[in-house]
């Protein structure tokens, strides 16, 4: 911007963007390193745009003179122009888009007669007077677009600002609610700060709580809001308080000339949905404070008249009833409690656990009996407080009286029960009983597959198997609900037991029929995506289940933040960085998780603490290592095992991390015959191949063969043949496996191979050498990890000459080009990159280029 102004041929810069999205403050930096100008100062506003020159009252003459000057333009001209003095004059105007005509007239003719430059701002989307807009549209300025920040760049930015990393629900909420305007979230981060809702747990900002607002944000929305008469304080009221909903409805409710004067002002905006055209405010901030200004009669009265017309517009999608209920219950005209529960279910489908928790309370308050206690219940389970559940189902203990109410009142209890405070006896007790009391066969079958799942999650794959196959042999079709938990179970056996197509097969189309299931059994969503994301983790594709877990975090925080599902989807990231070598970046991911992990044992709490311990040892900080595996042992349940696994293959790396390899090994061959037992194949692969990793192959070197037969995929394969080939001291071999690994995107892996590779070619072989330099090249892409395999790689050492020929080609030159400029033979030059070649283990320039870049780096 500065260049722009400062160059000769300049006319001036218009910074456009959004209200708040900083570009007053772009504009005052640009004009304090602009001191070769005299700046004159102006700020257009609303009151000062009825008044002809209101905008440059301050610094022209009370009143034009008598005689002479007739042309106000012109006398406006030589006003400002006395007053600057011999100087260059700079005109910075803010908010250029309110001047009156008579400035706006101004500014055109001093840029246009080259009198000033100008520096102005604008708002983007609000009308300017004519003469302004000719500016940038006939070239006399540039027109510069200032955009909110993004997600990334404002997580970023906070990072940079709180000297820390923030987790990213947190940032995604934050962004969410500000839309990336820098205004609005500094007050946001300041009001989080003060009230210490935005605070650090484990390293990581995180915010706790409501978002609200201070004063000074509040009165700088009004102000933006601005004065609204009572046709367009009545739609933005319906907006505020039902949004999105069918812009047709607005209209009907208020009136489509509101409507529209709403929109132009920028203060509600339409979107396309299918179909449907939807009506939003055009600022999530917008609703606090309309919401704010009504009064409790008046809110009844419009959310009763919206529940009243999205009703009458006939059939409606699950959404719209879910929204309507609310309504009603917010407007107190909810009426059946059957339909507060109905809407419980339809919320916690979604996961809004809170919305959902609301609804049922108040379906069990008006007398919803067993169906809401149900409802309620088990949204307090999978909110991690069972103690509330417990309450809610004892009031009506003694109530249940068919078998469909028996069968979902000891379904519902078990899950919680098993998953909530890991008590698998209990859970087993209250499947048993109802088992045995149920008559109905439906009823009955759906009991049988809950205590299959509740059976496999605590890593008992056999029994799990006999509970479906008893759950079948009743006959019938199975309801929704249970075919899709039959999926979940057969889905998991097979991810576990190494036939991953197939169970991807499964989960696919399971989640393919998820309309007719998941108000019942919302749990299995998430639990078929963790079989798509598992599938792909023990096949090698990383790439597929990075994909899959970015999908199902995005789900659990993007709108409705359902804490032990963040803890999960982030636990598993991490576990996907660090196969990758990403290990600092596995740390972060799994300290993220960690922070909605609740203060008792949990179920994710395996998974995310004992990657952070596996990750944090390999990167040789023992202490955090050691810590995160005493808490991932103490508070992981035991009806949670194929999920919190990794923390047993942590206790292997935490032994190396402390020196003893011994101990180490003796660890990773425990969890491999742990996890045989319990028909876990993708970890018992890990636990394997971390001995091979160890340089124990040996040991383990036939299981591996006979694994990786009965498993999908080629990373069985890759392990085995590791192994092999490590037994054999096969360095030729080790190298391609290295390259497999790579492949992969297991950096580390291929690391560690490449390094046996070099250990079997020998000291002083050229091939190791390469090999050599090639292991520590793929170590220097692990953010810090250090393994006993990688342990005395060191960096290759060039010549002064080789280095100087090697930067040459690197930078593209060719032989003879380098030849011509450092006076040498093109034979000399070929020779030495012969020897760089083989030092560094790379055979193209590209391979030269990226290398040197390590080395420089290093």
């Amino acid at each position: 911007m500065c260049s722009i102004l400062s160059g000769r041929s300049a006319g001036g810069v218009a910074v456009a963007g959004p209200a708040g999205v900083g570009k007053s403050r772009l504009a005052a930096e640009a004009l304090s390193a602009l001191e070769q100008f005299t700046v004159v100062r102006v700020e257009a506003t609303t009151a000062a745009a009825q008044i002809p020159f209101g905008a440059f009252a301050h610094l022209l003459p009370a009143q034009p003179p008598v005689s002479g000057i007739v042309n106000p333009i012109r006398w406006a001209t030589e006003a400002l122009r006395a007053g600057a003095g011999e100087g260059t004059l700079l005109l910075a105007v803010d908010d250029a888009h309110l001047l009156d005509p008579a400035s706006a007239a101004l500014v055109h003719h001093l840029v246009l007669h080259r009198k000033a430059r100008l520096l102005a701002t604008v708002r983007s989307g609000r009308r300017a007077a004519d003469p302004v807009v000719a500016l940038w549209k006939d070239d006399l300025i540039h027109r510069m677009e200032l955009e909110p920040l993004p997600v990334e760049e404002t997580g970023r930015l906070l990072g940079r600002v709180l000297h820390g990393p923030m987790e990213t629900v947190t940032l995604q909420r934050l962004w969410r609610v500000t839309q990336g305007n820098l205004l609005y979230l500094r007050e946001m981060v300041l009001a989080g700060r003060a009230a210490r809702t935005l605070r650090k747990v484990h390293g990581v900002w995180h915010w706790q709580g409501d978002l609200s607002l201070t004063p000074r944000l509040r009165e700088l929305i009004e102000v933006r809001i601005g004065d609204v008469d009572e046709q367009e304080r009545q739609a933005l009221d319906f907006v505020a308080l039902g949004e999105p909903f069918g812009a047709d409805i607005l209209s009907r409710l208020t009136s489509a000339v509101a409507v529209e004067r709403c929109e132009d002002r920028q203060l509600i905006t339409t979107v396309r949905d299918g179909r449907r055209l939807q009506v939003r405010l055009a600022h999530p901030l917008y609703g606090d404070v309309v919401r704010a200004r009504m009064h409790g009669t008046r809110t009844r009265d419009l959310l009763r008249r919206l529940a009243e017309a999205v009703e009458a517009t006939g059939p409606r999608r699950r959404d719209d009833v879910l929204r309507v209920a609310v309504w009603r219950l917010d407007s107190g005209s909810a009426g059946d409690p059957a339909r507060l529960v109905a809407a419980c279910h339809l919320a916690m489908s979604t996961f809004d656990i809170a919305l959902a928790q609301r609804l049922g309370r108040a379906a069990l308050d008006s007398g919803g009996g067993v169906a809401a206690a149900i409802a309620l219940a088990y949204t307090l389970y999978f909110d991690d407080r069972p103690e509330e559940a417990e309450k809610a189902l004892r009031r009506v203990a003694g109530e249940p009286a068919t078998d469909e109410e028996r069968s979902v009142y000891a379904r519902t209890r078990a899950l919680g029960l098993a998953w909530s405070l890991g008590d698998d006896a209990g859970a087993q007790r209250i499947l048993d009983e109802a088992a045995a009391a149920i008559t109905d066969h439906a009823a009955r079958q759906d009991v049988l597959v809950i205590a299959a799942l509740i059976h496999f999650f605590a890593g008992r794959t056999p029994d799990a198997v006999r509970q479906l196959a008893s759950a079948r042999d009743l006959g019938g079709p199975m309801s929704p609900a249970s075919a899709a938990q039959t999926a979940v179970v057969e889905g998991l056996r097979l991810t576990h037991g190494g036939r991953t197509v197939q169970a991807r097969a499964v989960a696919e189309t399971a989640l393919r029929d998820v309309e007719r299931w998941r108000a019942e059994a919302p749990e299995a969503f998430w639990s078929l995506q963790c079989v798509r994301l598992l599938s792909h983790l023990f096949d090698g594709d990383l790439a597929s289940a990075d994909h899959v877990a970015g999908l199902a975090q995005r789900l659990t925080t993007e709108t409705f933040p359902w804490r032990l599902g963040v803890a999960g989807f982030d636990g598993h990231r991490g576990q996907i960085r660090l196969l990758r070598g990403e290990v600092g970046d596995a740390i972060r991911l799994c300290r993220d998780g960690i922070a909605y992990l609740g203060s008792r044992g949990t179920g994710f709490a395996g998974l995310c603490f004992g990657e952070l311990a596996h990750a944090s040892a390999l990167v040789g900080d023992l202490d955090t290592a050691t810590q995160a595996l005493a808490t991932a042992e103490r508070e992981s349940l035991k009806t949670f095992v194929p999920i919190d696994y990794p923390a047993v293959l942590a206790r292997t790396w935490v032994h190396a991390a402390a020196g003893d390899l011994h101990a180490a090994v003796t660890a990773a061959l425990a969890a491999a015959d742990d996890a045989e037992t319990r028909q876990l194949r993708g970890y018992q692969m890990f636990a394997l191949h971390d001995v091979v990793r160890l340089g124990s192959a040996r040991l383990v070197a036939g299981r591996l063969a006979r694994l990786c037969e009965d498993m999908d995929g080629a990373l069985a394969s890759v392990c085995a043949r590791h192994a092999a080939a490590a037994v054999a001291r096969d360095g030729a071999e080790l190298e391609m496996v290295s390259r497999a690994f790579e492949s992969m995107g297991m950096i580390l892996h291929a690391a560690e191979a490449c390094a046996h590779a070099a250990a079997a070619y020998g000291a002083g072989d050229r091939a190791g050498t390469a090999a050599a330099t090639r292991a520590w090249s793929l170590a220097r892409r692990c953010q810090g990890a250090r393994t006993p395999a990688l342990v005395g790689l060191e960096a290759p050492v060039l010549t002064a000459r080789q280095r100087e020929i090697a930067g040459l080609a690197a930078g593209g030159l060719s032989n003879r080009e380098i030849a011509d400029r450092l006076v040498l033979s093109m034979r000399t030059v070929a020779n030495h990159l012969v020897g760089v070649y083989g030092k560094l283990g790379v055979s193209d320039r590209t391979a030269l280029a990226d290398l040197l870049s390590r080395l420089d780096a290093s």
